[in-house]
């Protein structure tokens, strides 16, 4: 049996190796591609910080001297500042998003992206114009396609008298020079497979690119990337750092594994530093039909707890979460579980957070509507902006009293004083208008919870805010209008009941999609880790169409397109829905907890079980009824 001192050793070097095979392949004298496969909980972002470090030491002096930088693409602001700081914002590192890294490479070739958007906005308006040949005038579609035809057709006309585009990876690029968070992507992707001059001024520029959570950067630009690597091999070291186990987002590389040059390096981290052992064995179990892997887990990191609550739906989710905390306290004799501060917990869809953190009312009307829904769950919905990204700043600096931060906001928002900046008129008459203009929106916070749609309309009136094209539709609506088709009115009923909830909502939703609420996606907490974790399961409240768990389990019988696509080796909603579960499992240091939610309990209880990813009595039922007999 190994002593403290030897197990600790024999953990904490268990994947040296693997760091040492990433530092051979940065060595510029003979370089080499690599993919390095990092499970959960592994040191992934620790072996990237390492090859920084050797990288600073080796060739930081050299490259900067070149003006060469070495980047590092992330998939989250959030990891990007971590990185920064562990690598001690260090010039020789371009530390960024991938949206950001492709607008800095971008952002000067005005001319090639107005062929780009010329050629794909004739190609856009040909297309559709083909189609209405043939089309019902009566129908939706014929008019959805005139609109965008309409739309094409004056952006087209406007691309001649741009200087400049502009892009914002934060921003809500409304502008008619602005470019949209795709456009970025898929610009910058044509321009490297297209143009030589341009894959040799990265090459040059950026000899070395380091992408973390590879498995989701966008399949466009990692086909591109993987393209030039091959175009110059010795020249480009890129190092892919992944788990294809954690790839949640669709639009990334499905089996990116598989797409890897047998020629580069292709290491592997076996340890699991974050999580108890019980924890491990479960994210084995879970990942096991998909590929195979396991992970190891620390000798110091014993014993663990996993409870999985199958509850009935007639019950209050409310005091079954309750509940389930309550049973957990007792389980891990930990009394941090009573308190929802102390744990994290994770659903499946935004609009259960939304129900449970109380910011319903604002999020579910636009979570509803097609054009908003992607944008208002990842928090950067340009529609909202005003509220999450003016209101709220200076709400707060209302509440705090604090003068000046109050009129940073207005200076920094304000059209009118902006606008006299620009045409250097700036008069103090002016200063003192917005002043006043700026005191009737405050008012409305004096000892009151205004209605969003109260603040828009003073915003409006008083000119003080730029206002959304769909907000100033929304405000100048006649009910007798036959101007909107059947998607705008759609639209614009869904932002009239969104904008009915009070502003208290908008705090609460933006304190969500930053990830400091109590409750979290299971999509937003890759990367995390946590205590306590508690992953809320309801696939009938969760509406979603790309997951559903009573398929993973077994609940619910697979459809004919799920065997299909088994059949075929096409990912699956099962597949996807592993993947996820596995993320959120992952996330937990010593205690786990899965919630259930079913409709048969029993039935589904014991479905559970057979599946032996559970041990003997780590499946708990709450029967319709449990609560009233506990007392709940």
């Amino acid at each position: 049996m190994m002593d403290g001192k030897d197990w600790k050793i024999v953990d904490d070097t268990h994947d040296d190796r693997v760091d040492n095979t990433i530092r051979e392949c940065l060595n510029q004298a003979n370089p080499c591609s690599f993919f390095l496969f990092a499970g959960a909980g592994s040191g992934k972002t620790r072996s990237l910080v390492s090859a920084l470090e050797f990288l600073s030491k080796e060739y930081g002096k050299r490259f900067l001297q070149e003006r060469r930088n070495v980047a590092v693409i992330t998939y989250t602001n959030a990891a990007c500042d971590e990185i920064k700081r562990r690598a001690q914002y260090n010039p020789l590192f371009s530390i960024s998003t991938i949206h950001s890294f492709a607008w800095e490479l971008i952002r000067t070739y005005t001319f090639d992206i107005k062929a780009y958007l010329r050629e794909e906005l004739e190609k856009r308006i040909e297309e559709n114009q083909s189609k209405q040949l043939t089309g019902k005038p009566s129908s939706q579609a014929y008019k959805d396609r005139t609109k965008k035809i309409e739309k094409d057709t004056a952006r087209l006309r406007n691309l001649s008298s741009i200087k400049q585009f502009a892009y914002n990876p934060e921003g809500n690029n409304t502008e008619k020079n602005s470019l949209d968070h795709a456009e970025v992507i898929k610009i910058c992707a044509h321009l490297l497979h297209t143009q030589s001059t341009f894959r040799a001024i990265l090459v040059d520029k950026y000899p070395i690119i380091l992408i973390d959570e590879s498995q989701d950067t966008t399949k466009v630009l990692m086909d591109v990337f993987l393209e030039i690597e091959a175009l110059n091999r010795g020249k480009l070291t890129l190092g892919l750092f992944g788990d294809t186990m954690q790839r949640i987002y669709l639009d990334g590389k499905d089996k990116i594994a598989d797409s890897v040059p047998t020629e580069w390096e292709k290491p592997q981290k076996e340890m699991n530093h974050r999580s108890r052992k019980r924890i491990v064995d479960l994210c084995n179990a879970i990942r096991a039909d998909a590929d195979g892997i396991e992970q190891i887990s620390r000798h110091d990191k014993p014993d663990g707890i996993v409870r999985i609550f199958v509850a009935s739906r007639q019950e209050d989710s409310k005091a079954i979460e309750e509940l389930v905390r309550n049973q957990m306290a007792v389980a891990c004799c930990d009394e941090s579980w009573l308190s929802l501060n102390n744990v994290k917990c994770l659903t499946l869809e935004h609009h259960m957070a939304a129900k449970r953190l109380g910011f319903a009312t604002f999020f579910e009307p636009l979570y509803g509507v097609d054009k908003y829904k992607q944008g208002v769950g990842k928090g950067n919905l340009a529609v909202i902006s005003l509220f999450t990204k003016i209101l709220l700043p200076l709400y707060r600096a209302y509440s705090e009293d604090n003068q000046f931060a109050i009129m940073q906001v207005v200076r920094e928002n304000s059209v009118e004083f902006q606008t006299a900046i620009k045409a250097k008129t700036l008069t103090k008459e002016t200063i003192d208008h917005v002043r006043d203009c700026a005191g009737k929106l405050l008012a409305l916070w004096t000892d009151n919870d205004p209605k969003c749609i109260d603040l828009l309309r003073v915003c409006a009136w008083e000119n003080l805010f730029e206002i959304h094209s769909d907000l100033r539709s929304l405000l100048s609506r006649n009910e007798n209008t036959t101007q909107e088709d059947e998607k705008e009115a759609k639209r614009i009923d869904a932002l009239s009941a969104a904008l009915e909830a009070p502003f208290s909502e908008i705090g609460k939703y933006v304190e969500y999609i930053e990830g400091n609420a109590i409750f979290d996606t299971h999509q937003g907490v890759k990367g995390l880790q946590f205590d306590r974790v508690m992953v809320v399961i309801d696939d009938v409240q969760a509406q979603g169409t790309t997951f559903n768990y009573g398929k993973l389990f077994g609940t619910v019988p697979k459809s004919k397109t799920d065997i299909e696509n088994e059949q075929k080796g096409k990912e699956s909603t099962i597949d996807r829905t592993r993947r996820l579960l596995y993320v959120t499992c992952s996330r937990a240091i010593d205690s786990l907890a899965i919630v259930f939610y079913s409709d048969s309990v029993e039935t589904d209880a014991h479905q559970i079980e057979s599946s032996e990813w559970f041990l003997p009595g780590e499946v708990v039922r709450i029967r319709e009824g449990t609560l009233k007999e506990s007392g709940c």
